[in-house]
């Protein structure tokens, strides 16, 4: 396209961002006969699903898991597909004493009794916060445990929850809905991971779709019959409708200005509800941790100066010594500012006494900084304090008929998710 031409072609829909929302809305929109264009402001398709390949093994930056088989529309793309995936389910993790102690059977049996106890109780709460409603609950719970003092396990607990708003909420618990619970958003069944990467499924969507990538959006301009979009060449596209499927931090730094504004109930939504930052640190080592050497578990948590971090053992999956640390909230933050050696320098300070053989550099290191993505300024959404279906339902009404909003943040039953954002791109396309 040309700056400032007099333009004849006007499509019947743009799309902006070609994220997993915005290609399934292209897609359905494409098939029902519409004349789509999406636009992408990276050099590459994908929005937060991203795969890259490093000496014959593949690292999935952004997303890895479908969340539960059953019924999941992206197990069956994937399984339509004949694409390779691998069952990695980590909820029966192991737990570790600060001086590298495994839990006894008995010990992890009461922590984790307690554990299934306090959400329980977090349903009940009418705090607004998580870490108002779990200050109650500590001050209400009664504790008779044969493997920990009181103190003990109070701490143990209250952590363990610190690290729930982290990883899967890529938050802190005081910005965290007491009903977190309730928008979860997971499907039954295993969860399953791509040996060969997630963006496998990109290719799914793309058949016979106008992409244009490099195009970064600043202004939308609702007119007569149709809205014209601006690209910050001052490139113009028209369409009869638009479809905004970039992500809720881009929408929240308001990178992409409305004219006329959005609808207050729009703005208050964008802005009520949450995003957060959440990392991955992948890292190969020469020697194996041996972490599963008496455990099926591929998952452990370690207590370190009062904070449970926890390692995913990758090493059957790559048949190397390859493992990842996820980050979310103040510690994904932080990774998200600062150097490769400065974040392993973290892990191995706070690691190197329950793990005695974890090396002070490691063989190689791939770290995301979600939070630092221009295109992103994060990783997804999540239930803050003050969360509803209102405020979900609000983003999902059209402006005007012609603006659209699309993506994980869109839907109501499964934020933060990959088939939520795949399944709300659907239902976009339907109200079009």
């Amino acid at each position: 396209m040309l700056n400032n031409l007099n333009i004849s072609h006007c499509y019947d829909v743009v799309i902006i961002g070609a994220g997993i929302s915005g290609l399934a809305c292209a897609q359905a929109l494409k098939n029902a006969g519409k004349n789509v264009l999406v636009l992408e402001a990276k050099e590459r398709i994908g929005g937060r699903l991203h795969s890259i390949n490093y000496e014959d093994e593949t690292f999935d930056l952004g997303a890895s898991w479908i969340h539960g088989i059953d019924n999941n529309p992206i197990w069956e793309i994937a399984q339509n597909n004949e694409i390779e995936t691998a069952i990695f389910n980590y909820i029966g993790s192991d737990f570790f004493h600060e001086n590298g102690q495994v839990f006894t059977a008995q010990e992890k049996q009461e922590f984790v009794e307690y554990i299934q106890c306090i959400e329980k109780l977090f349903l009940e709460s009418k705090q607004d916060s998580a870490q108002n409603a779990l200050n109650d609950i500590f001050n209400n719970l009664t504790i008779n445990s044969l493997s920990f003092s009181h103190n003990q396990l109070k701490k143990l607990l209250y952590s363990y929850f610190e690290r729930f708003a982290n990883d899967p909420f890529a938050t802190e618990l005081n910005q965290l809905s007491t009903q977190f619970q309730k928008y979860e958003g997971y499907f039954n069944g295993d969860e399953v991971i791509f040996p060969q990467g997630y963006s496998q499924i990109l290719s799914t969507f793309c058949k016979d779709i106008a992409i244009e990538k490099n195009i970064q959006v600043n202004q939308m301009v609702l007119e007569n019959n149709a809205v014209k979009i601006i690209d910050a060449n001052d490139r113009e596209y028209l369409a009869s409708k638009i479809v905004v499927s970039v992500s809720l931090g881009v929408l929240k730094k308001n990178l992409i200005q409305f004219v006329p504004e959005l609808p207050q109930q729009h703005q208050n939504a964008i802005s009520k509800m949450g995003f957060g930052s959440f990392n991955k640190v992948f890292f190969e080592l020469e020697d194996s941790l041996n972490l599963q050497a008496n455990s099926n578990s591929n998952s452990f948590y370690y207590w370190v100066n009062g904070t449970w971090f926890n390692i995913l053992d990758l090493s059957k999956i790559y048949n190397k010594p390859i493992y990842l640390m996820l980050f979310g909230g103040a510690q994904s933050e932080f990774i998200d500012k600062t150097t490769d050696v400065e974040v392993w320098d973290f892990i191995y300070k706070n690691l190197n006494t329950s793990l005695i053989n974890l090396p002070i550099k490691p063989k190689r290191i791939f770290i995301t900084r979600w939070g630092a993505d221009e295109f992103n300024y994060g990783s997804f959404s999540f239930p803050a304090i003050g969360h509803s279906e209102s405020l979900v339902a609000t983003l999902n009404e059209p402006v005007e008929d012609r603006i659209f909003f699309t993506g994980e943040h869109c839907s109501l039953e499964y934020a933060g998710t990959v088939h939520g954002a795949y399944l709300n791109g659907l239902e976009t396309a339907e109200k079009i």
